[in-house]
């Protein structure tokens, strides 16, 4: 399956608020603010330096959880996704998996998988 670039995830500008406004928290003790664009790659990178596994933790443990769920309702990340990065920050000491953002992440990402699933 083709990963969709950041400028189409990110061409619904509600979409883009949000990740904005996920951003500011992100960015807050930041000395160097990460865009949109580079917040989207950070997700998607199958091979996260630091730079982007300090940005995903801070992503999903510092965000509230309402403002993920409208990042996934406008297509700009899926659960799955969130899953996926939150699994790849682990071996640099980030684990996300037990936070309460973590847990719900992990629990709708099994939702989406069943979703796919046909039907019997």
């Amino acid at each position: 399956m083709a990963t969709i670039p950041a400028s189409v995830r990110l061409a619904d500008p509600d979409g883009r608020a949000w990740l904005r406004a996920a951003l500011k928290t992100v960015n807050a003790p930041l000395p160097v603010e990460t865009t949109p664009e580079e917040m989207v790659s950070h997700v998607l990178d199958t091979h996260p330096d630091l730079h982007a596994a300090v940005r995903i933790a801070a992503l999903i443990d510092e965000v509230p959880g309402p403002t993920l769920a409208n990042l996934v309702a406008r297509h700009v990340f899926n659960y799955n996704e969130l899953k996926a990065a939150m699994e790849r920050i682990r071996p640099f000491g980030l684990d996300m998996t037990e936070t309460e953002n973590g847990r719900w992440i992990s629990e709708m990402a099994g939702f989406e998988v069943s979703q796919d699933a046909p039907s019997p």
